[in-house]
């Protein structure tokens, strides 16, 4: 084959997988489009449900909006913290140090309410430091104390960090179990199995085998409640 074939036969082939390619991601995009409002209602329908299961044990609970710029501040907030150490101690200018926001980003803040009275907030946020990527969870507060959680998006292992769903696992975080910011900003507020937990109070065992979930989960719960704290005035 002479060389002008040849670089004719390089240009055909050239120009269709050019052709293919935007064949394609056409296809892949006009798929997107289709679909990505049908996940974004399920997601919400998924989240509004949980938002419900978290604050069930509170008699005359209901979950209503917050104001705006609710999520904005609390972002804002975690982004300027340094993990385990307390809000006076810890701010820092953004990003300069292991704020917050590296382990956790709030997407939603929802008002509690109970029996027409303000008691709290929901939260919908997502733990970035889990084994498989961000894990999408629903946090309920009242008055500084863990209401429920609800983990409503992973992808952690099978048998293991996917145990997160786990009502064993959930119920560690039971309004019974009067869960709240550690009573000391050091703490973290996961221990491993087998061991002694030096805070009762603000904290939680590990689920064996997947410390790293536990801990991303924990790390974006604590980040969470010390914002909440916050704004009861760091009671």
């Amino acid at each position: 084959m002479s060389n002008e074939k040849k670089e004719r036969s390089f240009v055909v082939d050239a120009v269709i997988l050019c052709v293919i390619t935007l064949v394609l991601g056409a296809i892949l995009a006009g798929v997107y489009t289709v679909t990505k409002k049908p996940i974004e209602e399920a997601q919400a329908k998924t989240d509004n449900e949980a938002c419900e299961v978290v604050v069930s044990e509170l008699d005359g609970a209901s979950v209503t909006e917050a104001e705006d710029g609710a999520v904005d501040a609390a972002n804002e907030f975690l982004q300027k913290h340094v993990i385990d150490k307390s809000a006076s101690e810890g701010e820092v200018p953004e990003e300069d140090a292991e704020s917050y926001s590296k382990y956790v980003v709030v997407t939603t803040v929802k008002k509690l309410q109970v029996n027409g009275a303000d008691a709290g907030f929901v939260y919908i946020a997502d733990a970035k430091k889990g084994y498989g990527g961000s894990i999408s969870f629903v946090l309920g507060v009242n008055d500084g104390i863990v209401t429920g959680i609800e983990i409503t998006k992973q992808s952690e292992t099978a048998g293991l960090g996917a145990n997160c769903e786990s009502d064993d696992f959930k119920s560690k975080f039971a309004f019974e179990n009067a869960l709240q910011y550690p009573s000391s900003d050091s703490f973290p507020m996961y221990y491993k199995p087998g061991t002694t937990p030096k805070d009762e109070q603000g904290q939680i065992e590990a689920m064996s085998g997947a410390t790293v979930t536990s801990r991303a989960i924990t790390n974006a719960v604590k980040g969470i409640l010390l914002y909440d704290k916050e704004l009861r005035g760091g009671k």
